[in-house]
């Protein structure tokens, strides 16, 4: 078993997104199980900022293109997101140490109730925050890159980690953009193709 000490945050964020419901600001969350969405009042949805004098920094948003200019970096967004209907997309501050400059991006697909999906991306070059107890599972190549497989499973975490009621978390960095894609009741390898289809938004 291995804590991870600072993985991209946001994936409780993530799954209450996929309920329906929003947060304003990540949360480093514990992932022996699927986080229980809670419901504190979020940011109102926009298809874009009100301005385009400037971006708007944080805030949730109905497109991909909005949620770019308000981060203020490229992001890369699924080809295939097998059959899961997207929430919107939350732009928030990194809370990593000395790093709230920067932005971490979440987009969630489908529930953590039934079957999820999620994204998480940041232009810190590293973690946001902590995503809790893991396993590692293994290592997968994505856009080039290596990437760690981990899983909230196996002994005094979750259940067994071949079962597939448990939530996944790769994770990898690329030209100092640092993404995590995860999961919750799908299979490792829907995961990894999740994460290997991601174009530019």
């Amino acid at each position: 078993m291995h804590r991870m000490p600072t993985i991209a945050a946001g994936i409780a964020l993530a799954m209450s997104l996929g309920a329906g419901l929003l947060a304003s600001a990540p949360a480093v969350a514990s992932t022996a199980g699927p986080a229980r969405p809670a419901n504190p009042p979020g940011p109102a949805v926009t298809d874009g900022p009100a301005s385009t004098a400037r971006p708007a920094s944080t805030g949730a948003f109905g497109s991909w293109a909005s949620a770019q200019h308000a981060a203020g970096f490229g992001l890369r967004k699924p080809a295939r997101t097998f059959g899961l209907r997207r929430g919107p997309i939350v732009v928030s501050r990194c809370q990593a140490a000395g790093k709230l400059s920067r932005r971490n991006v979440i987009a969630s697909y489908g529930s953590a109730l039934r079957r999820l999906l999620a994204l998480s991306q940041n232009n810190s070059g590293g973690a946001c925050g902590n995503f809790g107890a893991a396993r590692k599972l293994g290592h997968y190549r994505v856009l080039g890159r290596r990437a760690t497989l981990w899983g909230a499973c196996g002994k005094h975490i979750g259940p067994s980690c071949s079962s597939r009621k448990i939530s996944l978390f790769l994770v990898w960095a690329k030209h100092r953009r640092y993404y995590l894609a995860s999961s919750h009741n799908e299979r490792r390898r829907t995961l990894v193709r999740f994460a290997r289809g991601l174009r530019g938004a």
